[in-house]
């Protein structure tokens, strides 16, 4: 017992450890969402680093960013794996995609190499980068108190749970990247740093076109602050377009503009009106209604030569969080807070986008899509209620008081 006292009374004169005693009491949030993060990331790299196959989508995305890098930047790139076999894949572009992903993926790829694991880091980051943006977003909302800390690390709980972002931030494909924008400039936005939302708004719809849709909510918050029309259609135009436009410069230079303009504009506008984008499997279909029912989750394979084998990969829907974030609606007349508002609004926008297609004629829809909106379903559903639940508590202080 003596040497326990000890011990104590070593640790308390130690410098290094009071300093760390401090932090932990003064930040203990920050504490526990490292932990979170710490346990999410080894949990990814444990599944998907030993896979070395092409899952899903991958078999576009990898050499579409490695041809982009060696073709169009003419970098010099070791390829230690081969290209997908029954494929022919060597000038591959995949321009009916946005390419801001894909410059991503391939940095990683110049820099590490053509391999499994390393198109999918930038996805394991951003997966991260989503639980610490979310957090950061919801306490905005609620509040820099303990509740609001309570309720970021509720979402990031929920968003570390949830078993499509978390297939989806495993592996190379484009949604988790439009998903981490997107929020990006939500989160610049309630901070009321209009230029970095706008810029984050480019960059969302230049890794995929659902990210567009933003405009709508955009523009819905900055109607309301202080500032020239001139001023708002820059923000929510001009400065976006030119993010997008400058990124594709290097493919507009590679193709010529008029070609670039028909493959990857009008190409992307023709992809996303059309049907047909699966050979083989029209039972993983699932339509922007039936997602509300987990009905027919995407289910992402690995491939062996160029047959694909199905694994426990499944992009199911977080059902129940969705039908309450759509019964939550009523909650944005209540609270008439206008954060609560747009964070409801930047999901919604995007949601709606995938009824539009539907109607315009693509059938092939499937339950991944919702990557590209969910963590701000989360964001909007835990504040929305803390809010809620601080305002009715405020009322019953102030009945007591009274």
């Amino acid at each position: 017992m003596k040497n326990l006292f000890k011990i104590i009374d070593i640790l308390k004169k130690n410098k290094i450890m009071t300093k760390l005693y401090e932090f932990i009491k003064k930040y203990p949030f920050y504490i526990i969402l490292g932990i979170l993060l710490l346990i999410y990331t080894y949990q990814t790299v444990s599944l998907f680093y030993p896979i070395n196959s092409y899952i899903s989508d991958e078999v576009w995305y990898a050499p579409a960013s490695y041809n982009i890098m060696t073709k169009i930047f003419h970098l010099n790139i070791n390829q230690t794996v081969p290209f997908p076999s029954g494929k022919d894949l060597t000038n591959y572009f995949n321009l009916e995609q946005p390419p801001l992903a894909k410059y991503i993926i391939g940095i990683f790829i110049y820099f590490l190499g053509y391999n499994y694991w390393v198109w999918r880091i930038p996805s394991w980051i951003l997966g991260d980068l989503i639980i610490i943006l979310s957090f950061l977003i919801t306490r905005k909302i609620v509040g820099n108190n303990i509740f609001g800390n309570i309720a970021g690390i509720i979402t990031s709980v929920l968003i570390i749970s949830d078993p499509n972002i978390w297939v989806m931030h495993g592996i190379a494909m484009l949604d988790i990247y439009a998903a981490f924008f997107s929020l990006l400039s939500l989160y610049y936005l309630i901070k009321d740093d209009i230029p970095k939302s706008s810029i984050s708004f480019g960059l969302a719809f230049s890794s995929k076109f659902p990210g567009a849709l933003l405009i709508f909510p955009l523009l819905y918050y900055i109607k309301g602050i202080n500032i020239s029309r001139i001023k708002r259609f820059l923000y929510v135009v001009i400065l976006p377009l030119i993010i997008y436009l400058s990124l594709n410069l290097p493919l507009i230079i590679y193709f010529g503009f008029s070609s670039w303009f028909n493959q990857s504009f009008l190409g992307a506008l023709e992809w996303d009106i059309t049907s047909g984008h699966i050979v083989n499997a029209p039972n993983q279909i699932s339509l922007p209604w039936q997602w509300l029912l987990n009905i027919r989750p995407f289910y992402l394979g690995t491939y062996s030569g160029n047959n694909l084998y199905l694994n426990n990969f499944y992009a199911s829907v977080n059902n129940y969080i969705m039908i309450l974030w759509l019964i939550l609606t009523p909650l944005i007349f209540i609270l008439k807070d206008k954060k609560v508002t747009v964070s409801y609004l930047y999901p919604l926008s995007i949601y709606l986008g995938f009824f539009l297609v539907y109607f315009l004629g693509n059938t092939t829809i499937f339950t991944y899509y919702i990557t590209d909106f969910m963590p701000m379903v989360y964001v909007y559903v835990v504040s929305s209620l803390f809010l809620l639940g601080l305002r009715y508590y405020k009322k019953e202080i102030n009945v007591k008081t009274n």
